[in-house]
């Protein structure tokens, strides 16, 4: 059976590389997302910044844990608090990826 949700949300893992001296380091949070239809995806243009940033915007709609400040203290979720991760470029970069990935689907296995 196939149930059709009419504004689907789900959690995803969204890995980050964070540059560091030396090379990188990882960190991680679970975000919340939208998901949208391909006609509705179609009307941003992910050519731009601006349509990347609004596509953005649209799709990350929270995030449940992981998501701290410079001295360790957990941030709450608001659209400034996401707007200021979606101006970090390897942040912005790895929200998209997490986003891509769930919906593409589960990889196979070996």
């Amino acid at each position: 059976m196939l149930k059709i949700v009419k504004n689907p949300e789900f959690t995803a893992t969204v890995k980050v590389s964070v540059p560091a001296a030396g090379g990188f380091t990882d960190g991680s949070f679970t975000a919340r997302f939208r998901a949208v239809t391909v006609t509705e995806a179609e009307a941003f243009n992910l050519a731009s910044t601006t349509g990347t940033t609004d596509y953005l915007r649209r799709i990350f709609i929270g995030w449940d844990s992981g998501v701290v400040d410079e001295d360790g203290t957990p941030m709450p979720f608001s659209d400034e608090a996401r707007d200021q991760l979606l101006d970090i470029p390897f942040i912005r970069m790895a929200v998209l990826s997490a986003y891509n990935g769930a919906m593409a689907g589960a990889k196979r296995g070996n």
